[in-house]
């Protein structure tokens, strides 16, 4: 939008002009070489998020107004209109709960995952825009997540997580975020390597999540989950170096985890959950870990 002009301009101020992802436009505010640059600009904003104030003086820069010979300048704001992206939440225990809360503090949308309705119901979330209390399959299939979306997954097990995980790496969600150890990682990790996941899907997964600030309490860890996802909305490079990769933690030299195997190939284990169904506790395989 025109914000400010002075002297001639190829259009009036006030002139809109809405820019989508692909470069095509509804309106317009006057065309030519300035209206080009502004679509650029606006193309930018939409992949960042951020808004911009451009400055044109067609007076000292001719070329933005070639062909029209108006010799103003103008101030255009130019700010993407996108929707709140939605966070999915696995898991309504104490960290759940507190990220919850934060992201909605964040301005993201809110849906809560969690197979215990005595955790994931209204009263326990009241910022949730939903809430699927009931078999983790079944509320699976009924999620939409899209390329803004955030998946953050803190059930009350190994086990669970992995289910979550496995179904995350398959949708085109911006970020993917799984709480726990070192060890729960790589236990995940050599889990769903020999469900089919690839290398490549490892590595869109934050884990251990949030970012490495010192967290120790539920109140920080869900401070710094949420930070994180504003860090990747926001597509903050600042922050990367104090991000965790998952397939970076898991298959870092020096590594100690061996895993028997039953006779169907998969690891025999016994998952141990928290009393309030807390994520990222014990998990002991039937031989050692």
């Amino acid at each position: 939008m025109i914000v400010n002009a002075t002297g001639s301009i190829p259009s009036f101020e006030t002139a809109k002009m809405l820019v989508r992802e692909d470069g095509s436009i509804v309106g317009t505010i006057g065309g030519g070489a300035g209206e080009a640059a502004v679509i650029r600009e606006a193309k930018e904003a939409l992949a960042t998020g951020r808004p911009k104030l451009l400055s044109f003086d067609l007076h000292e820069n001719p070329r933005l107004d070639l062909g029209m010979v108006c010799g103003g300048s103008l101030n255009v704001f130019v700010e993407a209109i996108q929707p709140a992206p939605v966070a999915y939440l696995f898991g309504a225990g104490h960290v759940g709960r507190l990220v919850a809360q934060a992201a909605k503090i964040a301005r993201f949308e809110v849906e809560v995952v969690d197979d215990r309705p005595d955790f994931a119901n209204p009263q326990r979330f009241p910022e949730a825009r939903a809430i699927h209390a009931g078999e983790v399959e079944a509320a699976l299939k009924a999620l939409k997540p899209n390329a803004r979306s955030l998946v953050f997954i803190a059930t009350r097990g190994h086990l669970f997580d992995a289910v979550a995980l496995r179904w995350a790496v398959d949708t085109p969600a911006a970020y993917i975020g799984m709480i726990g150890s070192k060890r729960k990682v790589r236990f995940v990790y050599d889990k769903l390597k020999r469900d089919g996941v690839t290398d490549e899907q490892f590595a869109r997964v934050n884990a251990p999540v949030g970012l490495d600030v010192g967290a120790v309490t539920p109140e920080e860890i869900a401070i710094s989950v949420v930070a994180e996802m504003i860090a990747v909305v926001r597509k903050s490079n600042a922050a990367r170096p104090a991000m965790r990769n998952m397939l970076a933690v898991a298959t870092a030299p020096g590594r100690n985890v061996s895993q028997s195997k039953s006779k169907d190939g998969d690891a025999e284990t016994e998952i141990g959950f928290s009393p309030d169904g807390e994520a990222g506790w014990t998990v002991e395989p039937a031989s050692k870990l």
